[in-house]
């Protein structure tokens, strides 16, 4: 898993393949390289040479958690939201203060890519 705060710090060569992933003709496409990204702020190896079988992982569901002020937006709540910060401290004061306004919340989402980077450690 790879996070990139602020937006400013996404790879130059993942803007690039994003930017050209529609692009009619393929050759104009940037390949992604997750070389060029730096380490991941996760790894969980799966599959062979490791503890964690792939045969353990079918039918999955991708779940897109909507938290408003967990561990990453709550953080930033005073950034992103610097009108509400002049009132409520705090990101969840702000939403207990008026559940209505968040009542009907939405984000319009571009895509969902899966990367994967070759590893050169054999887990065991």
């Amino acid at each position: 898993t790879w996070v990139f705060s602020p937006h400013g710090r996404v790879p130059s060569n993942l803007r690039d393949a994003l930017r050209t992933a529609t692009n009619e003709d393929e050759s104009t496409r940037v390949a992604p390289d997750t070389n060029q990204w730096g380490l991941p702020y996760g790894h969980f190896p799966i599959g062979d040479g490791t503890n964690c079988p792939a045969g353990h992982f079918r039918n999955m569901r991708l779940v897109i958690n909507l938290a408003f002020c967990g561990s990453v937006a709550g953080n930033r709540y005073f950034m992103d939201c610097p009108k509400q910060f002049k009132k409520f401290k705090t990101c969840n004061e702000w939403v207990e203060s008026d559940p209505d306004e968040l009542k009907e919340a939405y984000w319009k989402i571009r895509g969902v890519y899966v990367y994967e980077r070759e590893w050169q450690k054999q887990w065991s």
